[in-house]
């Protein structure tokens, strides 16, 4: 699966979450409430959006980190714009270079230190 993805190939996404590794849990919503206090308080480094315009990237880097934890970030580029383009309505969608950096902040507030 990981090479027919990586190629740019959107086929392999969205990945079967059946199996993913030692069955991550998130809580979603606690973890929105920090960014929109933070957005509120502080905005998003480099970003000028509200948090109601990054919440559906929010959103997907949350699920992206649980498809492909353990995967190199940098490695996933191609896989996970794709991904974001198909799955995020372009009208909310944020310019990939944005939308990156947001994919990029959260893994490491999930404790991935080699995505910067």
């Amino acid at each position: 699966m990981r090479d027919a993805t990586m190629s740019g190939d959107c086929r392999g996404w969205p990945v079967d979450l059946s199996n993913i590794a030692e069955r991550t849990v998130i809580n979603i919503e606690a973890e929105l409430d920090f960014w929109e206090q933070i957005i509120s308080a502080n905005g998003f480094p480099g970003l000028e959006q509200s948090f109601h315009q990054l919440r559906p990237t929010l959103k997907f880097s949350y699920d992206a980190y649980l498809a492909w934890k353990g995967e190199a970030l940098v490695e996933l580029e191609s896989v996970l714009k794709c991904s974001y383009d198909r799955q995020i309505d372009p009208r909310k969608r944020l310019d990939w270079l944005y939308a990156e950096r947001v994919v990029k902040v959260v893994w490491f507030r999930l404790g991935i230190s080699d995505v910067v």
